[in-house]
């Protein structure tokens, strides 16, 4: 039997605190590491009352089951997973909270376990599990002081704690189904509105009772009723407007038309749909993205920055037209301008709209980060064309902050640049991302192996243009960023030690 121990302090955050937060619906989704592919499936019961929980996890091609019991539940002071089923001979997880001084609070965290094979296994395989157990559990430390942190600090300017609704279009996306357990932790409920209704086992959240999945097409004739119901039957406080067509993939025309129908003319129904309820919600947080800008250069871009120069025959009035525009950087410019543009009609009403221009998010669990990570990982990995193109970058927990400060703050109002203080070029992103990586960076890959992978347009768009942005309006109101530079939120997505970056 192998023993582990991890230990730390969550300064001016009372115990009984830390420890409703693990309990919330949603704590093993917000708490599962980026690098690790867990995927909860099922439960039964909850925490308290001896439940069970299905996971799933994947490694590559391959999948297997994890089944965890709860027991031990004493409020306030501990609970304990034990394997039913799943990797390893034996299992047990005793989460355990102590009181630090008079408002902090000692985390402890105690594993037992044993490894298939006996002796031989504990020889080849401890020393490698331990390793891991320390990766991902300095993970869930570090996320769950900053959760608390920034969850207490919204709670300040809201003046309040009551826990809020919040309706999600595009919450299956990557953004969307991170932002979830974010919220839910944070004791507030989600109504996903979408296309579809899923099925239990085709929607990892379909089973918590703070998340409400109901079904809202913009082309159902039957849109502003359906709506109208779900606000009247559960008052939503806030909207956040995630939807839209992922924009990899070849840029045909019927792909450049989905792009922005699913954008623009679905903001523009979700507006228009919220302009006619009774009873409005408080605040539409809808994502645009730096797209806007266009390709810069080195000019530093906040956000009253005007929108790239087009012509004329690149300004799109209806979905038909999005499909042809002076140049590809001019399509997301003006795809990103139109979306905005859409949200005026829920401005009218008097609903309070923030326009976030998010920049590209930094996450091993998905987006562009993720793509690229296999062939660094395999030393393949390099500048992309002449290296000097300028990428602006947020974090994706510091996006998911930043969308609540979105909502609970009355202050922000239009568009903020949902980006991390110090954008970087191409070449010093690849160089930190080998240095994390522990890979030399001794490729150069020419634009025009960019342009066959991706298509010429997308390539020029998306990776080789130069957009310099700077979150102005964030750093105006004093929002604190969980990871002003690259390095740092590397080594958080990625499970590796932060403290060598102060070496």
């Amino acid at each position: 039997m192998e023993s582990f121990t991890r230990t730390a302090r969550i300064d001016d955050i009372p115990s009984n605190e830390v420890f409703s937060w693990h309990i919330t619906e949603g704590a093993f989704e917000r708490l599962n590491p980026p690098w690790q592919q867990f995927t909860v499936i099922e439960r039964k019961g909850s925490i308290q009352s001896n439940g069970i929980v299905k996971i799933k996890i994947n490694a590559g091609p391959f999948h297997m089951k994890w089944l965890v019991k709860h027991s031990d539940y004493i409020e306030g002071k501990q609970f304990r997973d034990t394997q039913i089923e799943g990797l390893f001979s034996s299992w047990t997880h005793d989460h355990l909270f102590k009181p630090f001084g008079s408002s902090s609070c000692l985390l402890e965290d105690h594993v037992e376990y044993s490894l298939p094979g006996g002796p031989l296994g504990s020889i080849f395989a401890s020393s490698l599990v331990n390793k891991k157990l320390n990766q991902m559990f300095d993970y869930r430390h570090r996320l769950t002081r900053e959760d608390l942190r920034a969850h207490a600090a919204v709670n300040k300017i809201r003046g309040s704690n009551k826990p809020m609704t919040i309706a999600i279009t595009g919450s299956s996306g990557f953004i969307g189904s991170s932002l979830i357990p974010f919220l839910t932790t944070g004791g507030h409920r989600v109504i996903r509105l979408v296309r579809r209704l899923p099925t239990p086992s085709h929607d990892d959240q379909s089973n918590l009772k703070s998340v409400k999945s109901i079904q809202w097409n913009t082309s159902s004739s039957s849109a502003y009723t359906d709506l109208s119901s779900v606000y009247n039957n559960y008052s939503i406080d806030a909207v956040v407007n995630l939807a839209g067509e992922n924009i990899f993939g070849r840029w045909t025309k019927e792909k450049k038309k989905r792009i922005f129908d699913s954008r623009v003319n679905t903001t523009k129904a979700l507006c228009k749909t919220l302009s006619l309820l009774d009873k409005r919600p408080k605040v539409l947080v809808s994502a645009s993205a730096t797209g806007y800008y266009g390709d810069r250069g080195d000019e530093v871009l906040a956000e009253d920055s005007p929108a790239a120069a087009t012509s004329s025959s690149s300004t799109y009035s209806s979905a038909s037209s999005a499909t042809t525009s002076s140049s590809p950087i001019d399509f997301l410019s003006d795809v990103c301008r139109s979306w905005e543009e859409s949200t005026q009609i829920a401005k009218d009403a008097g609903i309070r709209v923030v326009n976030i221009r998010i920049g590209t998010v930094m996450s091993s669990s998905g987006g562009i980060l993720a793509k690229i990570l296999p062939p660094f990982k395999m030393g393949l990995g390099g500048r992309i064309g002449n290296g000097n193109q300028y990428m602006s970058w947020i974090a994706l927990d510091d996006l998911l902050e930043i969308v609540l400060h979105a909502i609970a703050n009355k202050s922000i109002t239009g568009p903020i640049n949902a980006v991390a203080p110090n954008p970087i070029t191409n070449t010093d992103f690849t160089g930190i991302l080998g240095k994390v990586l522990s890979r030399s960076i001794i490729f150069h890959i020419p634009k025009f192996i960019i342009n066959a992978v991706l298509g010429e347009e997308l390539a020029n768009a998306a990776v080789l243009s130069s957009t310099r942005v700077v979150p102005a309006h964030l750093l105006k109101i004093g929002y604190q960023f969980r990871f002003p530079y690259l390095e740092l939120a590397l080594r958080h997505t990625l499970g590796k030690s932060i403290s060598k970056i102060y070496r």
